[in-house]
């Protein structure tokens, strides 16, 4: 599904970084299905008075699509299959860069770990989403935990539009 709302929490320790982010089935899917099941089964029924075999398309679409409803609406496997979950966690040492984002109300946190699945090091950063004027404020936070010689800049942050 696209345009999702995507939620994040953050927990700072001593140690590093956890990052909790996931994303909702959202709630306008089951409210569209509800409203063009019944919308649907109006339009069959007003066909069928035209000709009697739209009849059987009367009670066969909007049947199972109330169906699908019903068991999109009640069943908890449903809705946790489409439920997206990830818990990330990052150590101090690992990062690399603090970015101050000009362009957004972001903190990027650059980082390198190895990767035991790829057996190389890769490169990979971290937004920090802030409210609005409190950049400054969460990269003032961060600083104390990060190394001496990371540098903390002030640049254009990209973000990317979908995480997985």
């Amino acid at each position: 599904m696209t345009h999702q709302k995507m939620n994040f929490a953050y927990r700072f320790t001593q140690s590093g970084l956890e990052c909790c982010e996931w994303k909702d089935l959202p709630k306008w899917t089951l409210t569209f299905l509800k409203w063009f099941t019944g919308i649907t089964a109006v339009i069959f029924i007003i066909l069928a008075t035209i000709d009697p075999a739209f009849l059987i398309g009367a009670i066969i679409g909007p049947g199972g699509m109330a169906l699908i409803y019903l068991s999109m609406a009640n069943s908890k496997s449903y809705r946790e299959m489409h439920t997206q979950y990830h818990h990330l966690i990052y150590e101090w040492e690992d990062f690399t860069q603090l970015a101050i984002a000009t362009n957004r109300e972001v903190v990027d946190l650059k980082f390198t770990h190895f990767n035991q699945r790829l057996g190389k090091v890769i490169s990979y950063s971290i937004n920090i989403f802030c409210k609005p004027k409190q950049k400054e404020n969460v990269a003032n936070f961060i600083k104390p935990y990060l190394s001496p010689d990371v540098p903390i800049i002030k640049a254009k942050v990209n973000v990317p539009m979908s995480t997985a």
